[in-house]
C-alpha cells in the first residue's frame, strides 16, 4: 500500500480543482500517473498556460490556427520565449467528483450518492452511513482552499442538518480547532481523506484501516448502548433487513431468540419493551405475539385466542415491534380472507 501525500495538498491548492495536464502535473508529480483516474476532461480549453521557467505568470494562449497555438509571456519586459503548445495541452482537467466519492463511500461501506450541495461550493453530498436500521447519517466531502471557506461550510451544515453527520475534506490542514469543536458539539465527525485512503498495488484506493476501525468513534457517540433504556434493548439490525428476514422463536413465556439476517440474540419481554411498567408482568401485546406464535404467524377468528380487543392490540404490538428493529413497514398484513392477519416475518415456539 501507497500513502497519498501531494494528491491531497494539490486538491486544496488548485483553485476550483481544474487545470491544464501541465499544472496538475507540477502540483502532483510522482504521484501523477495513480492520480490521473481521478481526473476528467472537461468540455473547456485554457486561455491560460503555466510557465515551465517559473517567470512567475501564466503565459497567455494564442491560436492562430488549430495546428499553430503558442502561449506568450505575460510580463513586461517578457522574461521568456513563446511557447509553442498543442490542443492537447490547453485542455482542462476537473476532478472527478462521483469517482472520488465513491471510492470513499466504498471504504466507509456507506451508500452512494453524488448531491452538489446548495450554496456551497466545492461540497458535495457522496453517501449516507447507515450501520444499522433506522440510523442513517448524510456523508459529505468538502474541497476549500481557505480555512475560513471550510468554516463556512462547517456553520452552513450544522444548520441544515438536526442529526450527526460525517465531513471528510483532503487534510487536517483546513479545519480549525474552532470548526473541529462545533462538529463535535454536535456529534459531528470529521475525517481528512489522508487518514483514510491508501493506493492498493493496481492504483485504486482502498481503506487505510478497516471501516469499522476509522468509524468507531463514530459509532460510539451516536449509536445507543444496549443499556440505553430503562427497558428496550438496542437490537442490531442489518440497514438493509425487510420484515421477512426476521424470526421469532418462543424459547419459553418470558424469552425469544431472535434472528434478523446475521444479527441475532436472545431476549425477554422487557428487553423487547414490551412490560408493564407497574406490575413488572408481560404487556398484553408479548401474550398476542405469543398468540401469533400459536398459529404460525397467523390470527385470525378461529383462533383460540381471538378477540375484538385484538385489532388495537395487534396495532400497538407493531409499533412495539418497528421500535425494537426498526424496520419501515407494518409487521403483519391481512388474510388472504381479510378475517385475520398474518405475521410478515417468521414466528414459532421451540420445539
Amino acid at each position: 500500500m501507497k500513502t497519498p501525500k501531494r494528491l491531497w495538498k494539490a486538491l486544496e491548492r488548485i483553485p476550483g480543482l481544474a487545470a491544464v495536464e501541465a499544472q496538475w502535473k507540477a502540483f502532483l508529480g510522482p504521484e501523477y500517473d495513480l492520480s490521473k483516474n481521478f481526473l476528467k476532461p472537461k468540455q473547456q480549453l485554457a486561455s491560460s498556460y503555466p510557465c515551465p521557467n517559473n517567470c512567475g505568470c501564466a503565459h497567455k494562449v494564442i491560436t492562430h490556427a488549430s495546428d499553430d497555438i503558442v502561449a506568450v509571456c505575460r510580463c513586461e519586459p517578457k522574461r521568456c520565449d513563446t511557447i509553442k503548445i498543442t490542443k492537447a495541452d490547453i485542455v482542462v482537467y476537473e476532478l472527478d467528483w462521483s469517482i472520488l466519492g465513491n471510492s470513499v463511500t466504498s471504504v466507509l461501506s456507506a451508500l452512494e450518492e453524488d448531491i452538489p450541495v446548495d450554496g456551497l461550493p466545492m461540497t458535495r453530498r457522496i453517501g449516507t452511513y447507515s450501520p444499522y436500521a433506522g440510523f442513517r447519517f448524510p456523508v459529505y466531502l468538502t474541497i476549500q482552499i481557505e480555512p475560513d471557506d471550510f468554516r463556512q461550510v462547517v456553520d452552513a451544515l450544522l444548520t441544515s442538518e438536526d442529526g450527526p453527520f460525517i465531513l471528510l475534506a483532503p487534510t487536517y490542514d483546513i479545519c480549525r480547532p474552532q470548526s473541529e469543536k462545533l462538529l463535535q458539539k454536535r456529534k459531528a465527525t470529521f475525517f481528512p481523506l489522508s487518514d483514510v485512503l491508501v493506493w492498493d498495488g493496481n492504483g485504486k484506493f482502498i481503506g487505510a484501516r478497516p471501516a469499522e476501525e476509522i468509524l468507531a468513534d463514530f459509532r460510539a457517540s451516536v449509536l445507543p448502548a444496549s443499556n440505553d433504556t430503562s427497558s428496550m434493548v438496542f437490537f442490531p439490525t442489518p440497514p438493509d433487513a425487510k420484515w421477512r428476514d426476521v424470526s421469532i422463536c418462543f424459547k419459553d413465556g418470558h424469552n425469544v431468540s431472535v434472528k434478523v439476517k446475521t444479527a441475532k440474540g436472545t431476549f425477554n419481554f422487557t428487553q423487547m419493551g414490551m412490560v408493564n411498567r407497574k406490575s413488572g408482568n408481560p404487556t398484553r401485546q408479548w401474550e398476542l405475539l405469543s398468540n401469533f406464535a400459536d398459529g404460525k404467524g397467523t390470527l385470525d377468528w378461529n383462533s383460540t385466542h381471538a378477540s375484538p380487543r385484538n385489532q388495537k392490540r395487534r396495532e400497538v404490538l407493531a409499533t412495539n415491534l418497528k421500535a425494537f428493529f426498526r424496520i419501515e413497514g407494518d409487521p403483519f398484513s391481512l388474510t388472504d380472507d381479510s378475517k385475520g392477519w398474518q405475521a410478515r416475518f417468521k414466528i414459532s415456539h421451540e420445539e
